[in-house]
């Protein structure tokens, strides 16, 4: 029997309750104010990482804004922590993890569902039909009115994804309910084209009605 290892790693976003720049001061920063830093793993500006960050308290910290966003206004603030969860208020991170650890339930559904997703067809050689290339467009050089066409692609991509998984777990006649995807739609989704990357929102339902929402940044 097939084992699945944990690549996907579910974070909670952590809530703001203020953001401020910090006039004179260089390089630019913020004063950031939320429910609780304890557990901070990232800061992105305007969907870019901070280059630094500075824990003042449980509830307060400074953020070095970083370079790619200094002469723009800064508009969203994303705080995400080391709390493993699966929701609207989480975000998915694909990286190997410090330890192997196995992964099943809900969670082993996300991330066949990204895997499938982010294959591209051909480069599996054992299923070179599988795969819904949803990376494809990531990286490159967009017109200013193209990010519509980016978004639209990744919403096929999405469908497409959710067809094949359907057939391919049909023929595993041992997967639980729980595993087994019965639908998949974007709830959100924009493209960055400060950081050449989309920001999407996809609700997923398993076959026993559970839903989960996986928050990706491509």
């Amino acid at each position: 029997m097939a084992v699945d290892f944990q690549v996907v790693f579910p974070q909670q976003i952590i809530q703001l309750n203020s953001v401020q720049v910090i006039f004179g001061v260089t390089p630019l920063t913020l004063d950031v104010l939320g429910e609780d830093f304890r557990s901070v793993d990232e800061v992105r500006v305007n969907d870019i990482v901070a280059p630094d960050v500075v824990i003042l308290g449980k509830k307060r910290m400074l953020v070095r804004v970083p370079e790619l966003v200094r002469g723009h206004q800064v508009t969203t603030v994303t705080v995400t922590s080391n709390s493993i969860t699966l929701g609207s208020q989480s975000l998915l991170k694909l990286r190997l993890g410090r330890t192997t650890s196995k992964v099943s339930g809900i969670l082993k559904l996300s991330q066949s569902f990204l895997k499938v997703l982010f294959t591209t067809p051909g480069f599996d050689i054992f299923a070179p039909r599988i795969g819904a290339a949803a990376l494809k467009n990531i990286g490159l050089t967009f017109g200013a009115n193209e990010g519509k066409g980016i978004v639209s692609d990744f919403v096929i991509a999405v469908a497409t994804t959710s067809r094949q998984l359907v057939a391919i777990q049909a023929r595993d006649t041992n997967l639980p309910l729980e595993e087994r995807l019965l639908s998949a739609k974007v709830t959100a989704a924009k493209y960055s084209r400060t950081e050449a990357a989309l920001i999407v929102s996809v609700e997923l339902t398993s076959q026993t009605g559970r839903s989960a929402l996986a928050n990706v940044v491509v």
